[in-house]
């Protein structure tokens, strides 16, 4: 993991707009915007009207693939060539693109690993609009979508068993249910997407849910794959606007009274059919669950809309030109806005520190992987496969590899970039981590206007400073922005 303590101390040391940044980088719009309204980011965070998390992720996406996070440094092995490369360290912020792709890409490969090799149902769970800003407000209470949507799909999957229970008075949960033995269990990857197409606040669960449920006491399985959309709508409606009201109170029962009546359907869930004609049993689903599985955990690690759709951007003006094709019409429109306006957008959607995105519920969660294990030789008996634990971590295990940084330069562009020129591999042979050794060595800077002191690293000076080391080091004092001398040279100046 990265040190973020560092991050905010490189942009305090020196001006952020004296780093090396071209204007508009086709490549990475996102950044190039970032950089330019750096100092509005700045002051919304200083004002207290944006999370503690925005900057952050801000300034580490600003630092991605740069000299300021440190690098690797390899040499050419052959002793009459002195060719090396320098490859920069990342940032591994959920708001970098660059960092988000890679991380994205190895959550899908981890996911399809244990994933069963059976059709999976595509399930969204949205809110109406009366309920969104009730969920930007307090970003905790987010978790409440990711609890219904796991009741809901408890409850349908056990559907049986709850209405014999309720003949008998009982009102039961999702952890109620546990206590009984005829339980039938289910597996469930969900996903928030806070955002739509059109970047606008629209927090919704992407469920992946298996079409086959075990039974403990038989130890067995079987296939379900009837989804009832009239139960899944009211089902999710009932726990969602339940769980608001034990967290509200009993102040919540007017709202609650309204949106039963606004939705008399229940709330809005998608489940998409699956075809009646296709061989369900002996058919390999992996390309199916991959593509999903892809889909789902896209933005997971990184912005909220692809840079590709962003078109141009006048930092003369400040205006950015981007689109999106609608869902309903497909239709594509075109928006143009202030830069201001499209980064209020884009940081909304930034998820809180430690706020887990992607969560699996069921056999596919952490606690019942030898559950899971179990349930892969009972299919690989049925189809007979091999569905074993090693054989699916060494399928894992290369898909894993073709993601590293050398092999994935190698298979996508056919470029080694350890290779020199003369042929001769390159290899490692130092590196500069300015994340933790950037203490070792320091000078003292003073600044020549407010008198200003400070213990500044080396490498700071190195990468940041206006001067030369032979002029000796010059940097801007971050208490007046005036000019900041090496102290030992301050009478002389």
């Amino acid at each position: 993991m990265v040190d973020t303590s560092i991050h905010s101390t490189i942009f305090k040391f020196h001006n952020p707009h004296h780093l090396d940044f071209i204007d508009f980088d086709v490549h990475h719009p996102i950044r190039s915007i970032l950089f330019h309204n750096y100092d509005i980011i700045e002051s919304w965070d200083a004002s207290g009207r944006s999370r503690p998390c925005i900057l952050d992720h801000v300034q580490r996406s600003l630092l991605c693939n740069t000299v300021y996070l440190g690098c690797d440094y390899f040499e050419c092995q052959n002793p009459h060539c002195d060719n090396f490369t320098a490859v920069h360290r990342h940032c591994h912020s959920r708001f970098c693109n660059s960092c988000g792709i890679k991380y994205a890409k190895q959550l899908s490969v981890k996911a399809a690993f244990f994933c069963l090799d059976t059709k999976h149902r595509h399930i969204v769970f949205t809110i109406p609009d009366r309920l969104r800003n009730w969920f930007r407000k307090d970003r905790s209470n987010l978790n409440l979508l990711f609890t219904a949507a796991r009741n809901t799909i408890s409850a349908l999957v056990n559907a049986s068993l709850i209405r014999k229970l309720k003949r008998k008075g009982i009102k039961l949960t999702h952890y109620a249910l546990k206590n009984y033995r005829h339980i039938n269990h289910f597996g469930m990857i969900a996903t928030l997407h806070t955002f739509g197409r059109d970047l606008k606040w629209n927090p919704h669960i992407h469920a992946l849910v298996p079409e086959l449920i075990y039974s403990p006491d038989k130890d067995s399985f079987k296939f379900f794959t009837h989804f009832n959309f009239t139960k899944l709508r009211k089902t999710f409606q009932y726990e969602l606007l339940r769980l608001i009201e034990e967290k509200i109170g009993p102040s919540f029962k007017h709202a609650r009274s309204i949106l039963y009546k606004d939705h008399p359907k229940g709330f809005y869930v998608h489940a998409k059919t699956q075809k009646k004609n296709e061989e369900f049993e002996n058919k390999d689903h992996s390309d199916d669950i991959n593509a999903c599985i892809t889909y789902n955990m896209r933005y997971a690690g990184r912005p909220c809309i692809a840079e590709s759709r962003i078109v141009s951007y006048d930092k003369q003006t400040n205006i950015v030109h981007w689109y999106y094709h609608d869902h309903k019409d497909e239709k594509r429109y075109d928006v143009i806005e202030s830069a201001v306006e499209f980064i209020k957008k884009l940081i909304i959607h930034i998820p809180d520190s430690h706020f887990r995105n992607i969560r699996y519920y069921g056999f596919y969660s952490n606690a019942s992987r030898k559950e899971l294990d179990h349930i892969h030789e009972l299919l690989g008996i049925r189809k007979h496969k091999d569905y074993s634990k090693k054989t699916r971590q060494q399928k894992q295990q290369r898909k894993m590899n073709k993601l590293r940084y050398r092999t994935h330069l190698i298979d996508s562009f056919n470029r080694d970039p350890l290779k020199c020129k003369c042929g001769s591999i390159h290899m490692i042979r130092w590196r500069e981590d300015t994340m933790t050794e950037h203490t070792e060595k320091s000078v003292l800077m003073k600044c020549k206007d407010c008198k200003y002191e400070e213990q500044v690293p080396e490498w700071v000076l190195e990468e940041l400073a206006l001067g030369d080391h032979g002029s000796g080091y010059e940097m801007c004092c971050p208490n007046c922005d005036g000019t900041m001398v090496e102290k030992s040279k301050y009478n002389k100046s």
